[in-house]
């Protein structure tokens, strides 16, 4: 076999430039991806069935010829583009002479060569249930349609489709620009399938015009109608066009080259798939053949074909070939959307056995019948509705029935996206969420799936095997007082909280770390003097909180509850921006110790700052002079007029400093300038700060340097939750954040002297 590269074509076009096909396929398959991802998806479901159809049915000899009633839509400005039914005859009968392999230069170049058993015929019936000729013809006054489907509607000077489920509508018209003809791979949009071709291009009388005058233009359009790739499968000697018969080229064919070599072997020049002149091509192979025929097996998506009433017969077609193993019949009644439905059979190893759809061919409300032959075993049968409403009942009375000849195995039509049922046949045994077996569906043994849901190490039980709720067994570790990182209950690492002592010896745990970006963060907005901001006057980010005038909790921001109870000193650190704020208007930093408010530090204006520049301002309180409560609570609030005077608030980030540290007399604050505008945006301080960490954003590694040496390290997320820590003791290191979900992260460094927090970003 070859290698097989699944190229996704929406519609190709094919044209002459100086004399010689060529075909659009690559930019066509980026506008159809493009413009609907979901076409990409239902090229592969095709891709699935067709694959397994060949694998279980290639071989069958008995299958009957199919039989496609065609439609021609003459659209036409000029009285030459209005060509003759005898023209059009003559395209026909080329059809079903080449794909019948009756055509007169039909030779014996090539053993593979052979009769696809697919035919042609003019529909003498239209969708009424009226006699017709086959042709509608229909006066324009567009000079050249091109390749955007608009001859397909009457809307824009064409002619609408017949339903693509019971005819296959061949648009005959002006394309203009040298363009030959294109078609619509299976899968695509009901009202635009078919292919259309060139008035010079199409039969072989009239205006057929050489070297394209022998109607193979439609024979390849046709081709790809019936999902077949261009013979060199649109690439390199590495490509393919997912047929084995086919030798491996490296590009197209022009003229007629029928001794021409690539990739080691002679081109099949003759094909009709590749770019030969037209009195050079006469073949399809066997491969090829079997990959149209998967089209009309059980399932396919051209199905719908073999019982249209086009040519008037309307018959059913005979009976599939006796099935030596389970004969299972699926019938489909369709809501509005058919071309939302499909569906597939895995066996007991997962593997899909059976497959179809979705059926954007089939009439909104009609029925399809399908069968499939099993062998004994038990199956999974789902139905999927890629809206995700089902099929019944808010856009029509759609249903499905599964049945093994006896019995009704699977059926429903209320679903969201998709539903399962398992069945067996041949006298196999119904898997049970007791028997001891990881079923198909099941994603455990007697769980998941159909089951009850199964175990995890986040279901908030104490689960057999686990040593703890969600933790040790086959979980992670449980937590405990000496594993080097602080838990969710504890407030340093190994200590405080319910379970650990209390933290001491110096340790400094970062209380909180909000810059804004996502949210409050936690804090609380004052009123209708607070809001938060966006803009420049953001110190980080693009987002800070703005307070102004003291019209009480209303000119407010709030904090959360904290327990500080285990530290000795509490650093208040942030970032503000003033604007407008009069000589002696200030703003202030208040504590709540548990039972009142006390304001801690003050900061005024011609006194500790002046206007419109960045500042950050550190303030430090102890327990000597506070209480330090489970309940702490931090407030900054703005004493101003009621104008522009506002200061805006960014990067508040507030440590506890641990028992066995140095306890300052008294509140102390400091305060410096970092810049105006927005050059001084926090990037560019990191150096001044002694502290740097990039790239930011960072999707591998984070490197993190300092002047002083690095003591330990942890990581937050934006709630709070440490992620990561360690012990570094070095002035650079490196942190891995390959296993950390994307969003915004805090790392906060511990140094001999001081703790740093900053924010980075994991992409």
């Amino acid at each position: 076999m070859k290698k097989l590269l699944l190229v996704f074509v929406g519609s190709l076009l094919c044209m002459s430039i100086y004399g010689q096909r060529q075909c659009g396929s690559m930019d066509h398959l980026h506008q159809e991806i493009e413009q609907n991802p979901e076409r990409a998806k239902v090229l592969q479901d095709i891709e699935n069935h067709t694959s397994n159809w060949i694998k279980h049915n290639a071989d069958n000899s008995e299958r009957a010829v199919v039989t496609i009633p065609v439609v021609f839509h003459v659209v036409y400005r000029t009285s030459s583009e209005n060509i003759s039914d005898a023209q059009l005859q003559s395209q026909l009968d080329v059809l079903t002479d080449d794909f019948r392999r009756l055509n007169s230069d039909a030779d014996g170049t090539w053993s593979q060569a052979a009769d696809t058993e697919i035919e042609f015929c003019l529909a003498t019936v239209d969708p009424n249930g009226n006699a017709t000729n086959g042709i509608t013809r229909t006066s324009t006054s567009v000079n050249g349609f091109g390749t955007n489907d608009a001859v397909k509607f009457n809307s824009s000077g064409g002619k609408d489709a017949w339903p693509a489920g019971d005819y296959l509508n061949f648009w005959v018209c002006n394309i203009g620009g040298g363009i030959l003809g294109y078609a619509q791979f299976p899968g695509g949009a009901a009202a635009t399938d078919g292919v259309v071709c060139d008035y010079r291009y199409t039969g072989t009388i009239g205006t057929a015009t050489a070297p394209f005058d022998l109607g193979r233009t439609a024979t390849h359009e046709v081709g790809h109608w019936l999902n077949l790739r261009h013979i060199w499968g649109d690439g390199g000697c590495g490509v393919d066009d997912f047929v084995s018969d086919t030798p491996t080229s490296d590009g197209p064919n022009y003229g007629c080259t029928p001794t021409h070599v690539s990739c080691g072997s002679t081109d099949m020049v003759q094909n009709y798939m590749d770019y030969s002149d037209d009195g050079c091509m006469n073949l399809y192979t066997l491969g090829q053949k079997n990959r149209m025929q998967a089209l009309f097996g059980s399932g396919g998506f051209r199905a719908s074909l073999l019982s249209s009433n086009g040519c008037g017969d309307g018959n059913p077609p005979p009976p599939p070939p006796g099935c030596d193993d389970n004969l299972v019949t699926i019938t489909l009644n369709f809501d509005n959307y058919p071309e939302e439905t499909s569906w597939q059979i895995t066996n007991g190893g997962g593997s899909v056995v059976a497959s179809g759809g979705t059926y954007a061919g089939q009439a909104d409300g009609s029925t399809l019948v399908i069968e499939e032959c099993l062998v004994d075993g038990c199956y999974d049968f789902t139905i999927f509705d890629s809206y995700g409403d089902g099929i019944c009942c808010a856009y029509g009375n759609g249903s499905y029935d599964v049945s093994d000849g006896s019995t009704s195995v699977a059926s429903g039509g209320s679903f969201a996206s998709s539903e399962t049922t398992n069945f067996c046949v041949g006298g196999g045994t119904t898997p049970t969420c007791d028997d001891g077996i990881q079923n198909q569906g099941e994603t455990g043994i007697d769980c998941g799936g159909p089951c009850t849901a199964c175990p995890t190490c986040d279901d908030g039980i104490q689960n057999q095997g686990e040593t703890g709720v969600d933790c040790g067994g086959p979980c992670a570790a449980c937590p405990t007082c000496d594993d080097g990182i602080q838990n969710g209950n504890e407030t340093g690492v190994d200590c405080g909280g319910p379970d650990c002592a209390p933290c001491g010896g110096g340790g400094n745990d970062v209380i909180l770390a909000h810059f804004f970006e996502s949210g409050w963060d936690g804090w609380q907005d004052g009123g209708s003097d607070c809001y938060r901001y966006s803009g420049t006057r953001s110190w980080e980010g693009s987002y800070s909180i703005r307070i102004r005038d003291n019209s009480g909790t209303a000119s407010a921001m709030t904090s959360s509850s904290y327990d500080v109870s285990s530290y000795n000193s509490l650093e208040i650190e942030f970032y503000f921006y003033p604007n407008s704020m009069e000589t002696g208007e200030d703003f202030f930093v208040r504590y709540y110790d548990g039972s009142s408010w006390s304001t801690v530090a003050t900061y005024a204006s011609g006194t500790s700052f002046t206007n419109n520049s960045f500042y950050v301002a550190t303030v430090t309180v102890n327990s000597a002079n506070y209480n330090f409560p489970s309940n702490a609570q931090f407030r900054f609030q703005c004493d101003a007029s009621g104008n522009a005077d506002r200061v805006y608030i960014d990067a508040v980030t507030i440590t506890g400093i641990g028992s066995g540290a140095r306890i300052a007399e008294g509140p102390t604050q400091t305060i410096r300038e970092v810049g105006s505008g927005n050059e001084a945006k926090i990037g560019r301080d990191l150096d001044e700060d002694g502290f740097n960490a990039y790239p930011n954003p960072a999707s591998t590694d984070l490197t993190i340097e300092s002047e002083d040496v690095i003591q330990s390290m942890k990581v937050l997320d934006i709630t709070g939750k440490v992620v990561a820590s360690r012990n570094v003791n070095a002035t650079q290191t490196k942190l891995d954040v390959t296993t950390f979900q994307p969003g915004v992260y805090l790392i906060s460094i511990h140094t001999e002297d001081e703790v740093v927090t900053k924010k980075f970003i994991k992409q």
